[in-house]
């Protein structure tokens, strides 16, 4: 699956590259085929215009020789039979009695170098000056007409004598005495050899273009397979996070969208994970709160429905125990309704979108009222309760009942494990509002669990507890933004502190 994927990628970037230079090569191939081939023919034709000018500049020059010698028909004189030879090119020379001067050997050797060495160009051939003169097109003498008038001439055609098609320069040949035209220079070249220029420029670039593919196609390869290596991998990572492997973790360090969208997979692995162990975690309190719930529950229902039993069937029937059996059974199910009642607070205060009834009130007047009462129950044990406080106003927004209910709930908590006589203190200075005991205390490995849902001391002084006390009084703090403080030394106190808000401005 891994290779199948890889393949794919690799394959569609080394098609796209491979396309998109293939593209760029036929582009850059149709136009370099243009300008090159305009351009070869431009320079082409501005050095034979520049060869015959020189030619006629040289045939000007010994013109008075030539003239002197041959007359007017100064095409017949061995210097300009000779032209073809010494220039290495087909030279032809029209004299004023339009006599064309044609080097029949080079244009033999032309055919032979063409291929087209045969016996009806050779019947073709002109037998003399003049009738070579009348075997050009009417176009091309037109223009040699033109330029016995002064004017040079450039032709693109096809040349009957020579089988192809040439550019053809025209230049007059001037006397500079008198200022008359007395021959015509005409240089031919072959338009093909023009041709067999650009496409030898063509087929470089062509090997060019496939060398170029090539390593396109290489470097596309190494490329497209380092750039799909992550993918598979994060590929792979999100396949074992759908199986629940939530340690899977990609490590890849790359500065680019690769290596943020790798960064982001790890991101959410470890979310996952914490989500995982959280959701652990509370499935672990969903069961120890089911087996907590379950045994709490147990033992008052065991008691009420064995009181009954014995009730029902006449085992108990002296008036003192039915009585006392009675009382059990009251005291059971007071312990009940107080568990129950506990159970929906705390699932009340847990639930956010449940309100509590928050309006401005005095802090002082709260904590005097839970004092007030507590003193009350610490009678039966002659514990002194003392309060101290450096402010009578503390004004925050907040639910009268709930912080009461919070408050008696520790001081009762320090009754209940205060050993008789003892001492409760309550102070409240500044931001800290403290209760202090000096009871029995809690154990060093007890203290994180103080305020989990069922903890209880196991001990002689709390067998009537329920274990909510502590985690509704944290539940009712949190949502008056208060944080809780624990401090616990076994046998010697036990102390609570709770963080207040800032007070509330008095208008």
């Amino acid at each position: 699956m891994k290779n199948k994927f890889s393949n794919k990628i690799a394959v569609k970037l080394t098609m796209y590259f491979a396309a998109v230079l293939l593209t760029f090569s036929l582009i850059m191939g149709g136009l370099f085929y243009q300008y090159f081939k305009q351009h070869n023919i431009d320079v082409t034709k501005k050095e034979m215009n520049l060869r015959a000018v020189k030619i006629a500049e040289v045939i000007s020059a010994d013109l008075d020789w030539l003239q002197g010698r041959y007359g007017e028909r100064i095409s017949q004189s061995r210097f300009i039979k000779s032209l073809d030879n010494a220039m290495q090119e087909i030279v032809w020379v029209v004299d004023s009695e339009r006599n064309l001067n044609m080097n029949l050997d080079v244009v033999r050797r032309f055919h032979e170098r063409s291929g087209r060495h045969h016996e009806r160009m050779q019947r073709q051939l002109p037998k003399d000056p003049q009738d070579a003169y009348e075997k050009l097109p009417k176009h091309i003498k037109a223009n040699v007409e033109k330029a016995f008038k002064g004017e040079s001439f450039l032709l693109e055609d096809y040349n009957f004598v020579l089988e192809d098609t040439m550019l053809t320069v025209g230049v007059p040949v001037i006397d500079k005495h008198t200022g008359v035209v007395k021959a015509v220079v005409m240089l031919h070249s072959p338009v093909q050899g023009t041709k067999d220029a650009v496409w030898a420029g063509l087929r470089i670039l062509f090997y060019s273009m496939l060398a170029a593919l090539v390593l396109v196609f290489i470097l596309s390869t190494v490329l497209s397979l380092r750039f799909t290596k992550p993918l598979n991998l994060m590929k792979e990572i999100a396949m074992r996070l759908a199986d629940k492997d939530y340690k899977a973790r990609c490590n890849i360090k790359q500065n680019d969208e690769i290596g943020e969208l790798a960064n982001t997979l790890d991101i959410l692995s470890e979310r996952l994970q914490l989500a995982d162990e959280e959701s652990q975690k509370l499935e672990k309190l969903r069961r120890e709160f089911i087996a907590n719930i379950s045994h709490e529950l147990r033992t008052p229902v065991t008691v009420i429905r064995g009181s009954l039993e014995a009730l029902r069937d006449g085992v108990i029937t002296e008036a003192e125990e039915v009585q006392e059996y009675h009382e059990q059974m009251l005291s059971e199910s007071v312990f009940l309704q107080r568990l129950i009642n506990d159970l929906l607070d705390l699932s009340r205060l847990q639930n956010m979108d449940f309100p509590i009834e928050k309006e401005p009130l005095n802090l002082c007047d709260v904590v005097q009222d839970a004092v007030r009462s507590s003193r009350r129950l610490g009678l039966e044990k002659d514990i002194e309760i003392d309060l101290s406080s450096d402010t009578d106003l503390y004004v925050l927004n907040g639910d009268y009942g709930r912080l009461r209910q919070m408050l008696l709930v520790f001081l009762h908590n320090s009754i209940k494990f205060s050993d008789e006589g003892g001492k409760i203190e309550v102070s409240l200075l500044k931001d800290k509002l403290a209760i202090k005991d000096y009871g029995c205390g809690i154990k060093a490995e007890d203290i994180p669990h103080a305020f989990d849902r069922f903890y209880k001391a196991r001990n002689e002084k709390n067998k009537s507890g329920s274990g909510l006390g502590l985690a509704i009084a944290k539940q009712i703090a949190l949502r008056h933004d208060m944080t809780l403080d624990l401090e616990s030394e076994q046998g010697k106190y036990t102390k609570i502190t709770v963080n207040l808000p800032p007070k509330e401005k008095v208008e």
